[in-house]
């Protein structure tokens, strides 16, 4: 029995030794259907393993790198939708539409900056849900308020509030109270001839800055009344008349003298700082509630739906009906105006030119009175500003990246912007 056995298992051996050769001479549709039979066991494959992302290098200046191609229609295309892909491996609403409408608001601009420079921006701003409103009443694929919408000398509809005029003018008026509650601060915290000299410095870069952000409020005279500028005017006096009491206490005030004007001026400015949230945020609500109500209306559809099936088509429409600031197309030529401007004051503020690009998205960001601000050591740090001067450089490098790899056509040459 025992020898019997033996060769028994021999044969057997043999037998399945030419049945796994046969199955692996197969042809591969042969495979496939022996394994959808069950008797081939699916591949194994291994997890991927991670990689090593070098730290990006530092940023360089836009116009030195290739970023457009004079080309024909048919390599534009192919442009498009090499960005397209790119921004949508960066989690970007509707990439397409964004970059079709930012590169042709570009193209009808001599002077634009560079399109990857622009869709950093808007992916910054937004990440290509066009139709969002921020709690600062910025609305649209640039995220433009009223006041920076009539700075472009934009003139299509505009939704404005009482709650708008109002949390804007709390917001630039309380900034001098802000910079008198950080000088005073110092002081306040501990004394010293070097900390008062500081503060003295600092006090003259506040009296310069004093006025910063108000002859933007001058913008916004068609939807207000004469006495709300004239509520502008009283608190820019006060303001004036706050920084020149702190100068007399930076000379011959005691230091319990500083810290009570210190926590009077703290008082103001929190109280300040609560009408602009809280007037903001009514704003926002008003327009987000305004916005979905006409969306239903017209498309017949939830508006959760029509923002993310037809956001373009929508955004069109209520930049017809209810506010320009939603309009892809408007926005898209405001991005390119407004980027130009920023440019411009970049340039005055920068140390470097290879910093202007930094500065830029800075003040794209920020805004100049925060910034200029930052500059002169009032305000200690913008985090998000700092980290919006980051992340667009690095966002319009991935872009440059883009186009740079792209073969070009015959006769076909890259050009500097």
């Amino acid at each position: 029995m025992r020898e019997k056995s033996w060769w028994w298992w021999v044969a057997l051996g043999a037998g399945l030794g030419c049945f796994a050769f046969g199955v692996a001479q197969l042809e591969p549709f042969e495979a496939d259907a022996v394994q959808q039979a069950g008797l081939l066991a699916p591949p194994v494959r291994s997890a991927p393993q991670p990689t090593f992302v070098p730290e990006p290098p530092p940023a360089e200046p836009s116009h030195d790198v290739p970023t457009l191609i004079e080309a024909s229609s048919e390599q534009t295309d192919l442009r498009v939708q090499a960005l397209a892909r790119e921004m949508a491996e960066m989690w970007t609403r509707d990439p397409e539409e964004l970059v079709v409408a930012i590169d042709d608001a570009a193209r009808s601009t001599p002077s634009a900056p560079s399109v990857t420079l622009l869709l950093a921006i808007a992916h910054a701003e937004t990440n290509g849900m066009i139709l969002d409103v921020s709690e600062a009443g910025a609305v649209g694929l640039a995220q433009a308020t009223p006041v920076a919408y009539r700075e472009e000398s934009f003139d299509g509809k505009l939704f404005v509030t009482a709650d708008y005029l109002i949390g804007s003018r709390a917001y630039i008026m309380k900034k001098p109270l802000g910079d008198a509650d950080t000088i005073a601060s110092m002081i306040a915290d501990k004394d010293s001839p070097a900390r008062r000299a500081k503060a003295k410095r600092l006090l003259a870069s506040a009296k310069v800055l004093r006025r910063e952000g108000i002859d933007e409020l001058d913008l916004l005279s068609p939807y207000a009344s004469k006495r709300y500028f004239a509520r502008i005017e009283e608190m820019d006096k006060h303001n004036k008349a706050v920084l020149a009491k702190l100068g007399r206490l930076l000379e011959k005030g005691t230091r319990a003298q500083l810290r009570s004007f210190r926590n009077e001026v703290r008082t103001e400015y929190r109280a300040l700082k609560q009408t602009q949230l809280t007037s903001w945020k009514k704003y926002q609500n008003q327009l987000i509630a305004k916005r979905d109500i006409m969306l239903e209306e017209h498309f017949r559809l939830s508006h959760k739906e029509v923002k993310r099936a037809m956001a373009y088509e929508a955004s069109e429409y209520l930049g017809e009906h209810l506010d320009d600031r939603f309009s892809a197309k408007s926005m898209s030529r405001f991005l390119v105006r407004h980027l130009d401007r920023k440019g411009v004051e970049a340039r005055k503020l920068a140390k470097s030119e290879r910093d202007v690009e930094r500065m830029t998205a800075a003040l794209y960001n920020g805004g100049s009175h925060n910034v200029k601000r930052m500059l002169a050591g009032l305000i200690r740090t913008l985090p998000e500003t700092e980290k919006y001067m980051k992340k667009v450089p690095a966002t319009r490098r991935r872009l440059d990246g883009v186009i740079a790899g792209m073969p070009l056509g015959e006769g076909q040459v890259r050009t500097l912007r």
